[in-house]
């Protein structure tokens, strides 16, 4: 089970699946969404996540086609996001993440796009 939230709490959400990879996504879009470097995400099923407050805070925007982000309208924060190539699934941002039951430092972990990631993360 994972729970998380926005930045200013205002929507909550709870996974009831175990989370199988984690997916380091270091293209532009991901990286200007989430102000970082890269984005850390998890898919999991749309059915295994309940949102627990603020269903009427959640808000999305198309960034490209086929693809949509959701995030607080207060906070700004972006909690997932859906692919239409992708039926039934959400892809979870796990920076929302506040509490795990499952040691997620196991979990295998994949980068994608690294040919966008920034030259001073290389080794």
């Amino acid at each position: 089970m994972l729970d998380g939230s926005c930045l200013c709490r205002a929507i909550s959400y709870r996974v009831e699946e175990d989370i199988t990879e984690l997916i380091l996504c270091h293209c532009s879009f991901c990286r200007k969404a989430t102000a970082s470097a890269f984005s850390v995400n998890a898919r999991v099923h749309q059915d295994s996540v309940t949102l627990l407050a603020g269903d009427d805070q959640l808000v999305s925007y198309s960034s490209s086609p086929g693809k949509k982000r959701f995030y607080c309208q207060i906070c700004h924060s972006q909690l997932f996001h859906l692919q239409e190539t992708l039926p039934n699934m959400m892809t979870l941002k796990m920076g929302t993440i506040a509490y795990s039951s499952q040691n997620l430092s196991v979990v295998p972990k994949r980068h994608i796009f690294e040919d966008d990631q920034f030259s001073w993360l290389s080794d």
